[in-house]
């Protein structure tokens, strides 16, 4: 664990002390560099608070209660999240709540598709694979429990 990891996680449980002798893991949301700096910046400020991706076979699911720190562009912790909620829905299944709680571009279930077939579509030509409407996601919700940004969730909350 680096030392920056080691003081953003120690900042966290000064917040939420409950968390003590809990395990965590980090992440970053999107592709590396500016994608995820811009992801991380809108959960630093609240706005996204849910996030899916491809079901894979030889990853294990996330489960309410998971703490994750999360990752900018630049590969520094920025927030600190617990997972509240998980589903697996086909991409075609993904509702205009689920969009909306992403709080990517307008936040509509358009834009939503648009982004993420495009998203899933790089990932899966890259396997030799072709896009379908049909492909599982993990669906997944979160609450900010701490940002480094002190005025994106006063005390700490979301």
């Amino acid at each position: 664990m680096t030392d920056e990891l080691e003081r953003f996680w120690q900042e966290t449980l000064r917040r939420h002390p409950a968390l003590a002798g809990r395990s965590w893991r980090t992440d970053y949301f999107g592709n590396p560099g500016q994608q995820a700096q811009e992801l991380a910046g809108l959960i630093v400020c609240g706005e996204k608070k849910a996030t899916c991706s491809l079901l894979e076979d030889d990853e294990p699911l996330p489960a309410p209660g998971m703490i994750s720190l999360v990752l900018d562009g630049r590969e520094r912790p920025v927030a600190a999240i617990e997972t509240t909620h998980v589903s697996l829905r086909r991409f075609r299944d993904v509702d205009a709540v689920f969009a909306a709680a992403e709080g990517e571009d307008d936040k509509s279930l358009y834009s939503w598709r648009k982004a993420h077939r495009e998203f899933f579509g790089n990932i899966l030509e890259a396997r030799g694979e072709a896009f379908r409407d049909d492909i599982w996601l993990v669906c997944e919700h979160f609450r900010l429990l701490y940002a480094e940004d002190k005025n994106a969730a006063p005390n700490g909350t979301a």
